[in-house]
């Protein structure tokens, strides 16, 4: 009886170890070869410095609505005009609902749709104080750009631009007629911009081949395990929850508090939500590391192509990492608490913000449902937020 159950133990970890073999040599097998480019030359230097008079241009929103400062967003159209004078000679510039632009580089082939390269004008405002340069003077210095817009997205604006310059100097012609959609009011929900544009394509008929928009950029340490420098390209876009959550409950004097007050109630279900979030799916991020290919470690791609055995051990890995748990679930974050005035009385109501970054396939209803079985509360009331 002993040697039955041995060897049966064993056919069973040489048909696992044979099927973990076989489904990581499908798996690399399936990855394809990868060729090298060789990059274009450009004055890194000079880049440097016009992306840094972009930053110049102070395009951070007046208000909290995203009205847009008019000085401002002249100053960044005239040091493209004068940065780019290519650009402005051969591509046709429109100027949408007064300050998006839209630049029309014509291809040589009428019957192939368009495609749009996006980036947008505008800046998230800042605290001079929290910066270790001023945020508005783009600073060269220490090998970085330091100011508002380096990283989201006059880079990628600057890129486009000189792209196109040094393309036109080459006497470069496309194609397919190449679009450029740059916003003025992203930040704020781009609805003077952005969605004014797309309305703009719909009146005209214009339909867009693909569009390339901000996204990812060239990282390392993003993909956890990998060493050196990625490229991460996003093909689809987490949504965007913001749930608010109500405890109305009876006021009273702190001298003779009941067994729970609205702030407890409330801060049980808010814990609730914080040690129980979301599912995780980790079919998410296979591409990803399949996309890396032998860039990855071995061991890496043994766990990803068998996920089936492997799963509970890559969960808790990935889950660890901020930026890699973001990309396997749906995420909770309590962001604002209100409830109580006074240090000597308890509060009738108490509130809370939650924000739910929604992963590719899961829904409001989902997020919702999850909020009631997690909570189990009914004295929590909870709703989405209009326009969050």
């Amino acid at each position: 009886m002993p040697t039955i159950l041995l060897y049966s133990v064993l056919s069973i970890l040489l048909i696992t170890t044979l099927l973990l073999v076989v489904r990581t040599i499908i798996f690399q097998w399936s990855m394809g070869s990868v060729q090298k480019i060789e990059g274009v030359p450009v004055d890194e230097k000079q880049v440097a410095r016009n992306l840094a008079t972009a930053i110049r241009c102070q395009t951070a929103p007046l208000d909290d609505q995203g009205t847009p400062d008019p000085e401002a967003f002249q100053q960044l159209h005239r040091m493209l005009e004068e940065t780019y004078p290519l650009v402005h000679q051969k591509f046709r510039r429109e100027i949408i609902n007064g300050y998006s632009l839209l630049y029309i580089w014509q291809g040589s082939r009428a019957d192939l749709e368009p495609v749009m390269l996006m980036a947008h004008q505008d800046v998230v405002s800042a605290d001079p104080t929290e910066w270790t340069y001023p945020p508005f003077e783009g600073v060269i210095a220490d090998g970085f750009i330091w100011g508002r817009g380096t990283l989201d997205i006059k880079n990628q604006l600057i890129g486009m631009m000189e792209a196109a310059e040094i393309l036109l100097q080459q006497g470069f012609r496309p194609e397919r007629t190449i679009l450029f959609g740059l916003g003025h009011d992203e930040e704020t929900g781009g609805v003077n911009g952005c969605k004014v544009l797309g309305e703009e394509f719909k009146k005209r008929g214009i339909h867009l081949a693909g569009i390339v928009d901000e996204g990812g950029g060239i990282t390392a340490g993003l993909a956890e395990g990998v060493r050196g420098q990625v490229a991460l390209i996003g093909v689809s876009e987490k949504g965007y929850l913001t749930v608010e959550f109500t405890v109305h409950d009876r006021p009273g004097h702190s001298s003779t508090p009941p067994p729970q007050t609205s702030i407890g109630i409330l801060a049980r279900a808010l814990a609730r939500l914080e040690t129980h979030p979301m599912p995780i799916y980790l079919s998410r991020l296979r591409p990803l590391y399949h996309g890396i290919g032998r860039a990855a470690p071995l061991h890496i791609q043994v766990a990803f192509a068998n996920i089936w055995l492997f799963g509970p051990l890559l969960k808790r890995w990935l889950a660890s990492n901020p930026e890699m748990n973001a990309s396997i679930r749906t995420t909770t974050a309590l962001t604002i608490v209100n409830g109580g005035v006074e240090d000597n009385t308890i509060p009738a109501e108490a509130k809370a913000i939650v924000n739910f970054r929604l992963l590719p396939g899961d829904s409001i209803a989902d997020v919702l449902w999850h909020i009631k079985k997690v909570v189990k509360d009914d004295r929590v009331k909870f709703k989405p937020v209009e326009g969050k």
